[in-house]
């Protein structure tokens, strides 16, 4: 699977933390819900095996102008429930 032409398995989401630590993370899916677009992230083990002893987090994503993804925190509880839903309900078919 691709977003903007790059493989989802090359793209390393880094998520910032407030203490000024930061998790490195590969993205497990992309999907689209009610025209938004989102990465399940799994954090990496090594450089870029997904550690999938650790919960999936969810971050909407949308591109710059060069094609770049920009992972954003969602915060409104509503749009996280129905992107949680959407992602769980495609892991159960898998």
């Amino acid at each position: 699977m691709e977003f903007m032409g790059k493989k989802l398995e090359d793209i390393v989401v880094t998520l910032p933390y407030e203490d000024g630590t930061s998790l490195d993370c590969g993205v497990y899916s992309y999907f689209e819900v009610n025209n938004k677009k989102y990465f399940a992230l799994l954090p990496l083990k090594g450089e870029k095996q997904l550690d999938f002893s650790q919960s999936y987090m969810i971050y909407e994503v949308e591109e710059d102008d060069e094609n770049n993804p920009i992972v954003m925190y969602i915060e409104d509880d509503i749009e996280y429930a129905i992107a949680a839903q959407y992602f769980s309900n495609q892991l159960s078919k898998k």
